[in-house]
């Protein structure tokens, strides 16, 4: 049986990951930093054990690896969807506002693939960005910058983790129906909808869908961005 650690599995997408994890048979452990109430109700209803872990720390990632194997529950795969979103125009993005983003998205993945690699542990490594960064959409700078980065980190890390078993992709998620698309503008939402190739935006579970195949059952691609957009571009 694979266990799959999920980042951020106290989030909308993450727990839909969670459900379609447990539907399919698989073991998981989940990630929360401040959804400590609905990181245990999700924990309670599928048997997932959770662990606190806030990414801005520049230790927690290493201390979240310590934790799992003293427990004897290091993962055959990792998904992260931990992120924030934080609203702001390019003149009101600080140094601190910028570092958080890029610690919670790059550098937390950078660290896990580091922490797989340093275990010797094979599988997928799966990391989930928004549109903001691989299509010219309205989005705070910073945010974007964030996501872009994770695609050059994603292909950097394909080359050099492939030949050790770990493969390594970005799912790259449209409008859904939770978690921080949520808090979009309903006439941004609506522009969504209307360039898409489905003529609707998604639903989290269609999401999840995708990125339990890529941590289960993948075998080949790497270093790919795997689209959950529904045509939209």
């Amino acid at each position: 049986m694979k266990r799959v650690l999920v980042l951020g599995g106290s989030g909308a997408l993450g727990s839909a990951l969670l459900r379609e994890l447990k539907r399919s048979g698989a073991d998981a452990v989940l990630t929360y930093c401040h959804r400590a109430d609905a990181a245990a109700a999700i924990g309670h209803e599928l048997g997932f054990p959770a662990y606190a872990a806030d990414f801005m720390q520049a230790d927690a990632v290493d201390a979240l690896f310590d934790s799992l194997a003293r427990d004897a529950r290091l993962p055959d795969a990792v998904v992260h969807c931990a992120g924030v979103a934080p609203i702001a125009t390019v003149g009101a993005v600080t140094a601190a506002s910028w570092d958080a983003v890029h610690a919670v998205h790059g550098r937390a993945a950078l660290l896990c693939a580091q922490q797989m690699e340093r275990r010797g542990l094979r599988g997928a490594l799966v990391l989930v960005a928004a549109l903001d960064g691989v299509q010219p959409v309205p989005a705070p700078a910073h945010y974007a910058a964030s996501q872009a980065a994770m695609w050059g980190l994603v292909m950097a890390l394909a080359k050099e983790l492939g030949p050790k078993g770990i493969l390594v992709n970005l799912a790259v998620v449209g409008v859904l129906d939770g978690g921080i698309a949520a808090a979009l503008d309903p006439k941004l939402r609506e522009s969504y909808r209307r360039y898409s190739a489905l003529g609707r935006t998604g639903t989290c579970v269609e999401a999840a869908r995708g990125l339990r195949w890529l941590a289960l059952e993948n075998t080949y691609l790497n270093g790919a961005q795997f689209p959950l957009t529904g045509g939209l571009g």
